[in-house]
């Protein structure tokens, strides 16, 4: 299949070569070029702007942001300059009423759109190993269903309105930073009191916590990988989206505040480009623990 991508980062990179190695034929473009020139000898054309990508039949994005996709998809035009039933997929991460304007925006001018956000690191993406959560009409899903296949090892459909899978990733996440929190509060208590924080990790890991979620970022905490895969800075962005969706849909997330105090206090103190992970190293150093 052809088809165009839009954002090469971390992940949007690893996704496209995914998809190369399963045969399919990619126009990408991501705003600085450096990216795009790395995939030219796998034989990807290069589009110099976005609308080079609708020569094909299906456009995946996979940009960072909410200011991101404005830009490209709204401000830019390019989901009014959509052909009738061109499809795009929207696998990024993004706010609830940007997702439901922009499902509208594709609506209005005849185009398909499914979102389809997507569970895993880099490394995960690379190997097409991704958890996927995706939501659309039931002739857009199966158009782009060979892409699902190809990118993940799972595929959760959630519903017909797209937006229904942008509320599942923001709650997902959500609950992602509550675990980062309260396992950071954890390791700094029992520090403080003389127990090893890799200790209390095997004991919650080996009993009724036993979750591959509290195993990997415990782990991540502790030794502090060389090179952070999603950053602090990020995931203040997703607690953030929790927050707007809670005032969206009236419902209240107290929680979500006081995590995003945290992380704002974390920013200011230079965690920002460390890996999220790094929350629980801050609240360790709020508690005088020395970790270095």
């Amino acid at each position: 299949m052809h088809v165009g991508f839009i954002g090469l980062g971390q992940m949007g990179s690893g996704m496209a070569r995914r998809l190369l190695d399963a045969g399919h034929r990619l126009t990408v473009w991501n705003r600085s070029p450096g990216p795009a020139q790395q995939m030219v000898e796998r034989g990807v054309s290069v589009a110099s702007c976005p609308e080079q990508t609708l020569e094909s039949k299906v456009v995946i994005s996979m940009l960072a942001d909410d200011a991101a996709v404005q830009s490209v998809w709204l401000d830019d035009g390019l989901a009014q300059r959509m052909a009738a039933g061109q499809l795009h997929l929207n696998m990024a991460s993004m706010g609830l009423a940007l997702g439901k304007r922009l499902a509208q925006l594709h609506a209005a001018h005849g185009s398909l759109y499914v979102a389809a956000p997507v569970f895993g690191r880099p490394e995960v993406a690379a190997q097409g190993e991704l958890d996927i959560v995706a939501a659309g009409s039931s002739e857009a899903l199966a158009r782009c269903r060979p892409l699902l296949d190809a990118l993940g090892r799972r595929c959760f459909v959630v519903g017909d309105e797209p937006h229904h899978a942008n509320v599942v990733k923001i709650a997902r996440n959500f609950m992602l930073a509550a675990i980062i929190e309260s396992l950071g509060e954890a390791f700094a208590l029992t520090e403080k009191n003389g127990v090893a924080p890799s200790r209390f990790l095997d004991i919650i890991t080996s009993t009724s916590m036993s979750a591959p979620v509290f195993e990997n970022y415990g782990r991540m905490m502790l030794e502090r990988p060389a090179r952070p895969t999603f950053p602090l800075k990020l995931g203040l962005k997703d607690v953030e989206l929790a927050l707007a969706a809670g005032a969206l849909s009236e419902v209240p997330l107290p929680t979500a505040a006081l995590i995003r105090e945290q992380h704002l206090d974390a920013l200011a103190h230079g965690y920002g480009d460390k890996d999220w992970a790094e929350l629980g190293n801050w609240i360790a150093e709020c508690a005088g623990i020395d970790r270095s």
